[in-house]
């Protein structure tokens, strides 16, 4: 008896501390000070995104298969477009198409900030071109919105950046802290071969340039229902997954099809995706995933509270219900999803070389070699062979309260009003990871809000940004700009 007695008390001391740490766990009082007014030019900039728009400046990962003619269209019309950037700011192109704008600040003993963003889009899928309502590449314009490829990624916030910054210079500002606009061409293809933003950070690295911060696309500001939270809350992205391309290939004596061989070259790709399928990576609740819930549960139900300042004891809990949502699930394991498949040329031929590739991201904690590991012993064929296509380390984690993330949270309240802001870990890739050997305070942040909808939109049909939000995103860009560079 004695010891059913002594299992109670633990239990409630247990059911104590549940509480007093739940209890603690105040919702904080946000305060947003007056913003600077200052007049933007709204139709100036809807019709610049329009025209960028038109610019099919589509990525490859062969340099050889794209039109550089279309990013040289739209060097000229920046030049065309923005006469203050171009005047009072100098202006390299490195590695033969990216951009990189220099504004020279009055104070050289404080590090500079980079403003990224990339010029390149994605090819609309084959198929799909009749789903639009309006071409892709026209760069229609209605009564609420600019339609397009781009749009949302990332010429929307090319054109806040760049607007921002000959706003600015139209009302007389000139910053104490030097400011680099950083345009790639490839971030598409994850950076490849042919310069870019790596070919940017490497100038900027050889002239010993120090960064303070970098902001680069990534967060944006979105309904926290999914986290349980009435009304809007800010996402900045302090991190990103990693990335890996592999293809698998099978090699198998071909022939016709009249006549097939037991697991013959396609079958074996096949049963290596049901494998993979069948044998995920460890689900793990990162630093950086804690982070988001630690702040965010400031704002959550009392038994959310419990849940997320409890997980010395909640952490199995919470990720067997994470696992269940595909955005969140994302956020705590190295995802596996099989994306391209080749067999032979007709249905009559045995494939003599079949391969699927499949695309990884990389959580923390994980590298590419951990992947290429993780497939043989999931596949356990030596017959197959894997080749590394493309791709990059898990990025580097940025400080959570630093004085740029808090200046970056200052400027999207002043424009977005008094909402929740939380750091969060991007499972897509930036450019801004090439920047790792130059600032430590590199941060992912797209100003905009966007529903639900909007998030398919990008790299999907219909890709679209509102007016309003194309504002929002210039005067984000000032607001930043000021408070930092004054």
């Amino acid at each position: 008896m004695t010891a059913v007695y002594i299992l109670l008390a633990i239990i409630a001391v247990i059911i104590v501390i549940i509480l007093i740490r739940a209890s603690t766990i105040k919702t904080e009082t946000l305060i947003v000070e007056g913003a600077e007014e200052i007049s933007i030019d709204t139709d100036r900039a809807v019709k610049n995104l329009s025209e960028l728009i038109k610019f099919k400046t589509i990525s490859r990962p062969d340099p050889n298969d794209v039109d550089w003619a279309e990013f040289d269209k739209l060097k000229k019309y920046l030049q065309k477009a923005y006469p203050h950037v171009h005047k009072n700011l100098k202006q390299e192109v490195i590695s033969d198409h990216a951009l990189l704008y220099t504004w020279q600040g009055s104070d050289k003993s404080l590090k500079p900030l980079a403003l990224l963003a990339h010029m390149d889009v994605v090819p609309v899928m084959t198929g799909t071109q009749k789903d639009w309502e309006y071409d892709a590449f026209s760069g229609h314009v209605d009564d609420k919105y600019i339609w397009g490829r781009g749009t949302l990624d990332m010429k929307g916030q090319l054109v806040s950046v760049i607007e921002s910054v000959e706003t600015m210079i139209e009302n007389g500002f000139a910053p104490k802290r030097s400011i680099y606009l950083c345009f790639g061409h490839n971030e598409e293809v994850v950076g490849s071969s042919n310069g870019g933003a790596q070919a940017i950070s490497e100038t900027l690295k050889n002239r010993k340039v120090k960064l303070g911060c970098v902001v680069d696309e990534g967060g944006a500001v979105i309904s926290g229902k999914m986290f349980g939270i009435k009304g809007n809350i800010g996402m900045i992205g302090i991190c990103e997954k990693g990335y890996a391309d592999i293809k698998i290939t099978a090699k198998h004596e071909g022939g016709h099809s009249s006549q097939p061989p037991k697991n013959n070259g396609l079958v074996q790709v096949c049963k290596a995706i049901v494998k993979l399928e069948k044998k995920q990576f460890k689900k793990r609740l990162i630093k950086p995933v804690e982070a988001t819930f630690t702040e965010l549960c400031k704002y959550m139900n009392f038994g959310m509270k419990i849940i997320i300042s409890n997980l010395w004891i909640t952490k199995s809990l919470l990720l067997s219900v994470f696992a269940k949502s595909k955005q969140i699930n994302a956020m705590i394991t190295t995802t596996i999803a099989p994306t391209m498949a080749e067999g032979s040329m007709a249905s009559n031929i045995l494939p003599q070389t079949a391969n699927i590739t499949v695309n990884f991201r990389i959580l923390q904690g994980e590298t590419i070699q951990d992947v290429k590991n993780h497939i043989k012993k999931a596949v356990k064929n030596d017959n197959l062979e894997l080749d590394f296509l493309r791709g990059k380390q898990p990025s580097a984690v940025s400080p959570l309260d630093s004085l740029e993330i808090n200046i970056i949270k200052k400027s999207l309240r002043l424009i977005k009003g008094k909402i929740p802001i939380a750091p969060y870990i991007m499972v897509g890739g930036t450019d801004s990871c090439y920047f790792e050997s130059i600032c430590d305070n590199i941060y992912r942040i797209s100003p905009f809000t966007l529903g639900k909808k909007d998030l398919t939109r990008i790299h999907g049909t219909n890709e679209r940004i509102e007016k309003n939000q194309l504002e929002d995103g210039i005067r984000f860009f000032m607001q930043l700009i000021n408070n930092y560079c004054k």
